[in-house]
């Protein structure tokens, strides 16, 4: 007799192996596990569109560079000064040589007054604010004393000495700059500064190929006027886009401005003392010592001081849509999450599950809905995009789930559920002082919610029920 010994049939191992891992992924807490990992990896392709939105702005912003071109650039007026050139002798290869420097005197007293006739302007779906502004300088220069100049072994050039303004963009100016000194007869400035150095400091909505070369403009003082007060007033008229910043040059400024754009920006280093902005325009005042400018009424050398004390208006919206669209990805994750809970929710309490293919491919249609977003905002504004987007995205997973569960309820549900979440992002999106807030208490309702309803849940249930079988 001998022993034989039956070996296990293959085939019927592997029909074991299928209960197992079938078992395993029907279990709750595998699938809630899967449905996590989804959610990561959809960072993916929200990361994807992320970079579209910025591909797109970088393009508005191109955009808007060419139409400003055309127009005038964001514009800086720094000034007037009252120039005085001088020789002084410096060392150079072991020879003394006459080299030229200039004093830079601020006015006594500097009152700007400004009113701007803003717009915008449209090439093809890209839009940028240009602003016209008239402005009116007045104010005065104390005497000139030349002893600051001999100080320094300098020999002042009276004959040569001249009025500065600083100007970024020349290619704004439609007409000339009128001043008067003293009440006497108009005269007209000439562009450039006369040798005198512009500041080195750029603006950030200068094209790359100007930034740090802006311009100016200069008017010949009569050497017969040094010796008194020199009172001026200039009248500047001049285009612009998008900013303009004042740089506050007088021992005393004061800055008025009117303008008919409704949601300016207010930058700088300083702010307006006063303002009033109303759905037709705004008006704001600003007044600047000379010890909150911190810079000296007389400075030397060959350029003016870098204009780091500046007021700055900004005529952007204060949250254009690319922002927008870029704000809604930041809240990806969370829209993610709340939607697979509430779609997991609902197939516990259900009679038939969803696949994880299921849920991939409606995180897909919670990416495209970005993508949806932006093409939309493009053409017919944010709020508008926002209200079909969110309706489509809704309506297409509230029926995709719905049907996958076999369920009318289903979709009433999970329509009112993503409904509500797409609501609550754009409340976020525009109450961005309580956005942190807001997005707490649905996250804490949100877990709490799903700890309620999944309290009773044998997590594993269904694995083990193959198992033992």
């Amino acid at each position: 007799m001998s022993d034989t010994q039956e070996l296990p049939n293959p085939s019927s191992m592997a029909n074991q192996r299928p209960s197992f891992f079938s078992g395993l992924s029907s279990s709750p807490g595998f699938k809630f596990i899967i449905t996590g990992i989804i959610t990561f990896l959809l960072l993916i392709p929200a990361l994807l569109v992320w970079a579209l939105v910025e591909e797109r702005a970088n393009r508005a912003d191109q955009v808007a560079q060419s139409i400003s071109q055309g127009w005038g650039n964001q514009q800086r007026i720094n000034g007037p000064y009252l120039v005085i050139p001088y020789l002084t002798k410096q060392k150079q290869n072991d020879v003394y040589v006459d080299v030229r420097r200039y004093a830079i005197f601020s006015p006594t007293k500097l009152e700007t007054t400004s009113e701007l006739e803003v717009e915008e302007r449209k090439k093809s779906i890209y839009s940028t604010p240009l602003y016209h502004m008239k402005s009116q300088l007045t104010g005065s220069f104390d005497s000139v004393d030349t002893a600051q100049i001999v100080a320094r072994n300098g020999r002042p050039r009276l004959r040569e000495a001249f009025l500065a303004i600083e100007v970024s963009d020349l290619a704004g100016f439609r007409s000339e700059v009128v001043a008067k000194l003293n009440d006497g007869s108009a005269d007209i400035f000439s562009p450039g500064l006369a040798g005198l150095a512009p500041s080195s400091s750029p603006n950030r909505y200068s094209s790359p190929h100007i930034a740090g070369k802006s311009s100016g403009i200069h008017l010949d003082v009569d050497e017969a006027l040094l010796d008194h007060p020199i009172k001026f007033e200039i009248d500047l008229a001049i285009n612009g886009s998008r900013a303009l910043e004042i740089v506050p040059s007088g021992k005393t400024t004061h800055v008025s401005m009117t303008s008919n754009w409704p949601h300016p920006g207010f930058n700088g280093r300083f702010l307006p003392e006063t303002r009033n902005i109303t759905e037709t325009g705004f008006d704001a005042k600003w007044t600047v010592p000379n010890l909150a400018r911190g810079i000296s009424a007389v400075s030397f050398g060959q350029q003016l001081s870098d204009a780091n004390s500046i007021i700055e208006v900004s005529f952007v919206k204060p949250l254009k849509f690319y922002q927008l669209v870029s704000r809604t990805l930041k809240y990806a994750v969370a829209f993610f999450s709340l939607v697979f809970l509430a779609i997991f929710i609902l197939e516990l309490t259900g009679k038939n599950s969803v696949h994880w293919i299921q849920y991939i491919l409606t995180g897909l249609a919670m990416v495209v809905f970005y993508i949806l977003l932006l093409a939309l905002a493009e053409q017919v504004g944010f709020d508008i995009a926002y209200i079909i987007a969110s309706i489509a995205t809704t309506g297409l997973i509230a029926w995709y789930v719905g049907n996958a569960l076999s369920s009318r309820n289903a979709v009433y549900v999970l329509a009112s559920v993503v409904g509500l979440t797409y609501a609550i992002m754009y409340l976020i999106l525009k109450e961005d002082e309580y956005a942190l807030l807001i997005g707490a208490i649905i996250a804490f309702a949100a877990i709490a919610l799903t700890m309620f309803a999944t309290r009773n849940v044998d997590w594993s249930r269904s694995a083990n029920k193959t198992i033992s079988s």
